[in-house]
């Protein structure tokens, strides 16, 4: 057993043992309610006759309890319903590999990603299969298991050696799938994932304030607005001026794998690769005035894309993005050349209509 492996249980088997949030809690109460509500829907036999319903139910947190944001995918998945039945029996069926299986849902059924995948298996079959999101893949990656991979390795064989991975780790805490998936944020409590996949801002960064010709319901309307570009870049990518160079980072299995990326020191705002040059793009957001601190956290993380995905002869960019920009963070962002510095504006209006 390998040192890592060692120190990694014993972080894991604190996470069990020691006090845990609440929301942590009624995930690990909720297990045997969730499996034995889905687990009978995702079998070979009931899955070639699931309805639209039944399967989209289990995508919202408040049925499955446990993961949030899968039902983002609702559109694209039931787009096609037959494709859908036939991929889900597919997927869940055991007398097939399981790289095979996961390979062929993912490939085939629009909108399966990982996260999806993986968490119909793990309700599914929850002996047998782990989940593999952003909150795991970072776990493993802070813990130094993230196993390595054959170059051109598809999705399911990914998932495989990753599932290997997660049940070592629970057979050896001696606990289930279920609440290994569960303990992830207090295993590593110094790089939780954003809270809504919204910003990850500094503590001591100021808040923006209302212009002082902008209404009190206009200044919370722009400020709502501004904690949701990171999604509004992610949706709308290809109108930025960014998608004449850069498109987000994709993977087999998860086309928005570059939207909050998991490394081992955090996750990344968006990830980005150029489109015909060997070059990486970390972009970090700042919903206000973004602090000379800023650098020091793209500077770590270009230093994590460098070692965990970049190819030897490859280079790896930053750009920050923030509402305004500090003398301090103008000086700094001026002395590091493979940074940049970007700054947005939202216009955001009220008019009367005329009704009468």
């Amino acid at each position: 057993m390998s040192s890592a492996f060692e120190r990694a249980t014993e972080r894991i088997y604190d996470a069990l043992t020691g006090p845990k949030p609440d929301t942590v809690e009624e995930i690990i109460a909720a297990r045997e309610e969730v499996l034995s509500r889905y687990g009978p829907l995702f079998t070979p036999e009931r899955a070639r006759e699931i309805e639209e319903h039944e399967f989209t139910s289990f995508l919202h947190f408040r049925n499955n309890k446990h993961w949030s944001g899968l039902d983002r995918s609702i559109p694209s998945l039931t787009s096609d319903i037959e494709q859908l039945r036939e991929g889900l029996a597919r997927l869940v069926d055991p007398s097939e590999p399981l790289a095979e299986r996961t390979t062929v849902a993912v490939r085939h059924v629009k909108g399966m990603g990982k996260a999806t995948a993986t968490a119909i298996l793990q309700v599914a079959q929850p002996d047998d299969c782990g989940v593999w999101n952003s909150t795991s893949e970072h776990g493993l990656k802070a813990l130094d298991l993230w196993p390595r991979f054959e170059r051109g390795a598809t999705f399911g064989e990914r998932y495989a050696r990753i599932n290997d991975v997660l049940l070592r780790l629970a057979d050896a805490v001696d606990t289930d799938l279920w609440t290994l998936d569960a303990l992830w944020g207090v295993v590593d409590e110094e790089n939780p994932p954003s809270p809504n996949l919204q910003f990850d801002d500094e503590p001591d960064e100021a808040p923006v304030e209302p212009n002082d010709d902008a209404s009190g319901a206009e200044a919370t309307a722009r400020f709502g607005l501004e904690r949701y570009l990171q999604e509004s870049l992610r949706d709308n990518w290809a109108t930025t001026a960014l998608a004449d160079e850069w498109c987000l980072y994709a993977e087999e299995g998860e086309p928005e794998a570059g939207f909050e990326y998991p490394v081992k020191v955090g996750y990344i705002d968006l990830l980005a690769r150029h489109h015909e040059e060997g070059r990486w793009l970390v972009i970090e957001l700042k919903r206000g005035q973004g602090s000379d601190r800023t650098v020091g956290q793209v500077l770590r993380y270009m230093g994590a894309v460098r070692r965990e995905l970049a190819e030897e002869n490859d280079t790896v960019e930053g750009l920050i993005i923030a509402h305004e920009a500090s003398d301090r963070l103008r000086y700094a962002v001026g002395e590091t050349p493979a940074v940049d510095l970007h700054l947005y504006d939202v216009d955001f209006h009220l008019r009367r209509e005329t009704t009468r």
